[in-house]
């Protein structure tokens, strides 16, 4: 758990691992609400019908092997679509 400070202007940082967590970037939206049990707040991600940005994925995805050049992808995208791709 984190503690947080709320400054005069009633606003908080959140912590960048639970940001990243729930992919949240700058700019996202976010509901809060009263808990169930009235000791606290809930702060949720607001994803109706939002994509989320590319920035998101970096740190969550592990690349293993060498990298592909873009000829390399892009045999890989005809392969793909001449159903020649296992």
């Amino acid at each position: 758990m984190s503690t947080m400070i709320l400054t005069g202007k009633r606003q908080v940082v959140q912590p960048a691992e639970l940001c990243r967590q729930l992919a949240l970037a700058p700019g996202a939206r976010v509901r809060v609400e009263l808990a169930p049990d009235g000791d606290g707040i809930l702060v949720r991600a607001d994803s109706a019908g939002e994509k989320k940005p590319a920035s998101v994925l970096f740190d969550r995805i592990a690349h293993r092997g060498k990298p592909l050049s873009v000829e390399d992808l892009q045999g890989l995208a005809v392969a793909k679509r001449l159903g020649n791709f296992r």
